[in-house]
């Protein structure tokens, strides 16, 4: 399933920055998101917690209700992951760096340990 993930400060606010991933399910509040970059120059990852997930629907009409067992059936019009800056095991330096300034700005970053035994 394909899903924007949005990363926003930690307690939220205005998103930094966005990536599109093609997702095997949908993630859920409080899930850990580690992503790894091919073109990274060293190995390591940027956590984040999902906060919460946006699901945009469409339908063909206006219609309160339906009565008919023909009914329409709305689709999924896109998937947006809200989430926000984490503490995690080995995180590159400049997510590292995004975190520390938030810890700087007073913001309460969650640390997921560096196992997850």
């Amino acid at each position: 399933m394909k899903a924007r993930l949005t990363f926003v400060p930690p307690g939220g606010g205005e998103a930094d920055y966005s990536l599109d991933f093609e997702l095997d399910g949908v993630p859920h509040p409080g899930d850990a998101m580690c992503i790894s970059r091919k073109d990274a120059t060293t190995p390591g990852y940027e956590t984040f917690v999902v906060r919460r997930t946006w699901w945009f629907l469409e339908y063909p009409d206006s219609k309160a209700s339906h009565i008919s067992d023909d009914a329409p059936i709305g689709t999924t019009k896109s998937l947006m992951v809200e989430c926000e800056f984490a503490r995690g095991p080995y995180m590159v330096e400049e997510h590292e760096n995004a975190v520390k300034a938030y810890e700087r700005q007073g913001k309460d970053v969650q640390k997921f340990d560096d196992t997850a035994y």
